[in-house]
């Protein structure tokens, strides 16, 4: 075969050979064992998240409940005029509250004001003892001689009151009666609705303290030998054999949780105002264990608060210990809301 033709055939054999090789796919990247993915890759699960669950409603007769009530302006309805001593004058008022109209004294110093207020709470005294003034003139009567205008509410279902908040305790339906006072003040043109502080005796001094921790317009207070800033204390001693006192409730034993909702010991606000609290050694009614834990809650709750001792007296002042115990009041209160 010539030389031309001898190289025409290789060169043929030589392409039939890399044409065989380029035919052959290239073998995998994907290392040997581990599977190919194909297709859409899959959606990750949904988890849903478990619903937060609404947490109760707070009874009406609780510490929390009552700083979050919605304050209406009322308007205070000055009527007859009353005995008075120098420098003030009474009258009978009326304002509204829980869809009725509740009863009390009003006692203004002599002149245009505007002056500082101050709620008088009396203690308890049975609905058909009762008559307007009892156990609440003797203390507010000298706050005004002092420039005070003091107003000195008849408790729900005394003197003309209506019934009061249902479903609640008497002692916390006779504070939201005070709270709905406070919201009236302004209706008052001799009262400074910016300075407030409240004032009681025994059971009065109770609903004081209830008013110091839920009302943030109260900014000083004075006890006269309170009940027990510990409802369950009240209601043990005096509630559970007082038909109505407890608001339907059942007793502190059957009912504990409630009775922490509605005690002021154990819901005083790091703006709890300045309080005086004053008792005698003698006092028959109040122990001085119930007054002593009171002071002390407030102590270590940081309130400015000051305990006055009475040597000898009972529950009730009286004489030189009542003179003594109203002079400390002025004083006290002329301090706190100055300015």
């Amino acid at each position: 075969m010539p030389p031309r033709g001898r190289a025409a055939t290789a060169a043929l054999a030589l392409g039939m050979l890399l044409g065989a090789c380029s035919s052959t796919p290239p073998p995998s990247a994907t290392p040997t064992g581990r599977p190919v993915a194909t297709g859409t890759p899959a959606a990750s699960p949904i988890v849903s998240a478990a619903p937060t669950p609404t947490p109760a409603p707070l009874p009406p007769y609780a510490i929390e409940a009552l700083r979050s009530r919605v304050r209406v302006p009322g308007t205070i309805s000055v009527g007859a005029a009353l005995p008075a001593g120098p420098g003030y004058t009474k009258h009978t008022i009326t304002w509204p509250s829980a869809n009725a109209q509740m009863t009390g004294v009003l006692a203004a110093p002599t002149g245009p004001g505007p002056f500082p207020v101050v709620i008088v709470n009396h203690g308890y005294v049975p609905v058909g003892q009762y008559y307007t003034g009892q156990d609440s003139s003797k203390y507010a009567d000298p706050l005004a001689a002092a420039g005070f205008l003091t107003l000195s509410p008849n408790y729900p279902g005394y003197s003309g009151s209506g019934p009061g908040t249902p479903g609640v305790p008497a002692i916390v339906a006779e504070a939201i009666s005070d709270m709905d006072l406070i919201s009236a003040l302004p209706s008052l043109s001799q009262a400074d609705p910016t300075r407030v502080a409240v004032a009681g005796h025994s059971n009065g001094g109770g609903v004081s303290l209830i008013l110091l921790a839920a009302d943030s317009r109260v900014r000083a207070a004075v006890l006269y030998a309170p009940v027990s800033s510990d409802m369950a204390d009240n209601a043990r001693k005096w509630w559970v054999n007082s038909p109505g006192s407890t608001g339907g409730l059942p007793g502190p034993d059957q009912a504990p949780e409630a009775y922490r909702l509605m005690s002021p010991r154990a819901h005083l606000p790091p703006a709890t105002p300045p309080t005086l609290v004053m008792q005698g050694t003698n006092d028959e009614d109040i122990p001085a264990e119930w007054t002593s834990a009171t002071v002390s809650a407030m102590q270590s709750a940081g309130v400015h608060v000051q305990f006055v001792s009475f040597p000898g007296a009972m529950h009730n002042f009286q004489g030189g210990d009542l003179t003594r115990a109203n002079s400390l009041a002025v004083s006290w209160l002329q301090t706190s809301l100055s300015g």
